[in-house]
């Protein structure tokens, strides 16, 4: 494909842009165009359905995964509110309102037969505030009735078949009113085996093993599911969405050891861990827009409600020795309510602007019980509440055709407190916005830029203590934590070519005021606190390689990669340590061929990561996978009319390395060190049979 390429299958009027606008083209026409006003310079290329007719996908998903040089980001489950957008999709130029149902969720739900085209768009150019970078419209229509399904079966090593996967969606339009139905029968299965040793020291440093364990832990979880949109675009301008989910998972895991002393200090015996999570969840969200004077007045809404009931079973008996039986409970019930009001409105034809505001309410409501043979029951509960007002105004400003400004300026008021008699809640205002800039250099070129002030995101069950049984880690509760501040700046140079080669390379920089990290308590005890600043920097980005001009038609390779590092102040050496649990770097390469005149492609994919470690006042850990996960897959696309895709996963099998260096003394991790262990877990080569379908 050469230059930008526009689709439209008839003369009918399509949502395409930000604004609600709307255009009719005629095809094949010189006169062709993928939007109006002034989103038409958001445009930066526009693939037509036919496109995608050698991939032959099934859902708006799979064609999206087709694009060269495009990256999909997911939802924002477990973001700050709504605020301003954090993803890069919209559906025929509107941004979803639910937290709850990714990118990916909301895609498969879209029949590949009802795209008119998929635009790829200059974020920056946009009237969404929050948007930068490459942005991905998927312009739809609703037919009558129509769907798709897939099943999907996984054999591994030394684990049961995995039998109970799959999806079913359904879509369709009566009049005015449009609906999705998804039902989707997650499942996850593992049994891994496991060499466990303890050592005086680290064998580098001349520890002594005085330990040996096998173990086999195992991994059950299904994730039963239900989902319903619906849209409602009646020809008054006015557009109303409602969005349900039901979701009921169900995890059990744990692991099962046999150890042996082979030295001073060591033990023989045997022991089982095991964890079970019952949960609900449901999540109710909605928006309604309409025309309001000289702009649009939308309204969105949220309520979402979370109950678990876990419980942590551990039994141990040493050799000669009764066992002991250990447990642990937690009840939890997490509630967030969501209302915002936007209106949004154009000023002298370069500006579009946006006054919002939005009330937040969050809930944690947590019970634990902790027991074993020898002290009475221990309980605790905890409530943790926080209401959030937040107000901003954007600004996205058309400077010149190749040169877009978009910045927000606002701030939140916030009251964040566990109830209890004598407690009173704390409250903050924190200034918050962003400037963002795009400069399209030249038809492949453009660099954009972005400064950003903004505020974290709390993890409620940062109040709670906890306990880890099997590793033998108690974390305390922290009823004096605060959302963390913080300063991002990143640049981005993108070259697209989707005929040839496109790259996207972003270095950034974030600095952090507040983060949580780990405390010391004065009994003695540790948990998750706020430490004065930390920062992380780094550059990551994505490239594609389409062969096609090179000879080889129907090759393509994709890859992405981000390299990382970051700085914190060690609250007990007082040295500068990285952040606990970040990514140092990781890197995922593709590559598909759709072997020309055949209705067959061959896939390869290969990842690897390293994470840093994590670092508590009495141990140290680290885990790591010292070889990369790699897969090879052949992909049928008509089989009888359905698609088969057949996968060889984890072929290198490798393993899960885990070391621990563990302190007991009064001076923590300034002390010698008492222990050493290292796990190595091999998950087993794993086999992959999906079948999808449409109707």
């Amino acid at each position: 494909m050469a230059g930008t390429v526009f689709a439209q299958t008839d003369e009918e009027p399509v949502v395409t842009a930000g604004d609600g606008s709307a255009d009719i083209t005629t095809p094949g026409s010189e006169s062709e165009r993928t939007a109006t006003g002034d989103d038409a310079n958001a445009v930066i290329q526009t693939y037509a359905p036919a496109y995608f007719d050698e991939f032959q996908p099934n859902t708006a998903r799979d064609m999206v995964a087709r694009i060269p040089g495009f990256t999909l980001r997911g939802g924002n489950d477990g973001e700050r509110g709504f605020g301003e957008a954090d993803t890069n999709f919209l559906i025929n130029g509107r941004r979803p309102s639910t937290k709850s149902q990714s990118a990916n969720d909301l895609l498969e739900r879209i029949p590949a037969s009802s795209v008119i085209r998929i635009e790829i768009l200059d974020g920056a150019s946009l009237d969404i505030p929050g948007l930068t970078g490459q942005v991905v419209n998927v312009a739809a229509r609703a037919v009558e009735l129509s769907g798709n399904w897939r099943y999907a079966a996984r054999f591994e090593e030394g684990t049961a078949p995995q039998l109970l996967e799959g999806d079913l969606n359904l879509s369709g339009k009566r009049g005015d009113l449009a609906f999705a139905l998804g039902l989707s029968s997650g499942q996850f299965t593992r049994t891994e085996d496991s060499v466990e040793q303890f050592f005086t020291d680290d064998p580098a440093n001349g520890g002594v093993l005085f330990e040996d364990r096998r173990e086999q832990p195992f991994i059950n979880w299904r994730n039963p599911s239900a989902t319903l949109n619906l849209s409602w675009t009646p020809d008054t301008g006015t557009v109303a969405n409602l969005n349900g989910r039901l979701q009921r998972p169900n995890r059990n895991s744990g692991v099962f050891e046999q150890f042996t002393a082979v030295g001073p200090g060591g033990t023989t015996g045997e022991s089982i861990g095991v964890n079970g999570e019952d949960e609900w969840e449901y999540e109710i969200s909605g928006d309604y827009a309409r025309p309001v004077g000289i702009g649009t007045l939308k309204g969105i809404g949220l309520y979402r409600d979370e109950s678990s009931d876990i419980t942590t079973v551990l039994v141990r008996g040493n050799a000669g020795e009764i066992p002991i039986r250990t447990e642990f409970g937690r009840d939890e019930d997490e509630l967030e309510v969501i209302g915002r009001v936007e209106y949004a409105w154009g000023w002298r034809d370069v500006h579009d602007l946006q006054l919002s505001g939005e009330y937040a309410f969050n809930r944690l409501d947590s019970a634990t019980l902790f027991t074993n043979n020898f002290v009475p029951p221990v309980t605790d509960s905890v409530r943790v509440e926080e209401d959030r007002f937040d107000v901003r105004l954007s600004d996205s400003w058309t400077l010149s055709d190749t040169v877009t400004l978009q910045g927000s300026i606002g701030a939140e008021y916030s009251e964040l407190g566990v109830v209890a008699p004598g407690e009173d809640a704390r409250d903050f205002f924190r200034p918050k916005g962003f400037v963002a800039g795009s400069w399209k250099q030249s038809p492949l070129t453009t660099w954009r830029a972005r400064v950003e002030r903004g505020v974290g995101q709390l993890n409620f069950g940062d109040f709670v203590s906890t306990r880890s049984l099997v590793d033998n880690i108690i974390n305390a509760g922290n009823d004096d934590i605060r959302p963390d501040q913080f300063w991002n700046v990143s640049v981005e140079w993108e070259r697209n070519d989707p005929s040839l080669f496109s790259l996207r390379v972003s270095p950034f920089y974030r600095y952090i005021e507040d983060p949580v990290d780990r405390v010391l308590f004065a009994d003695g005890t540790e948990g998750p606190g706020n430490l004065d600043s930390a920062e992380r920097y780094g550059i990551e980005g994505d490239a594609t390689l389409v062969m096609d001009s090179l000879g080889v038609p129907g090759l393509q390779f994709d890859a992405e990669f981000l390299v990382q590092d970051s700085a914190i102040d060690d609250p007990l050496t007082g040295e500068s340590r990285t952040l606990n649990g970040q990514v140092d770097w990781n890197y995922e390469l593709e590559a598909r061929y759709d072997i020309p005149g055949t209705s067959i492609a061959l896939t390869a994919e290969v990842e690897h990561f390293l994470g840093t470690p994590f670092v508590r006042f009495n141990e140290i850990q680290q885990t790591r996978e010292p070889e990369p996960e790699v897969e090879l897959g052949i992909i049928f696309k008509d089989v009888f009319g359905l698609q088969v895709e057949i996968a060889g996963q984890n072929l290198l099998d490798a393993p899960i390395i885990r070391e621990r260096t563990r302190f007991n003394g009064p001076d923590q991790r300034l002390g010698p060190v008492t222990s050493y262990e290292r796990f190595d877990r091999f998950r087993g080569r794993r086999l992959s049979i999906q079948i999808t379908d449409t109707f």
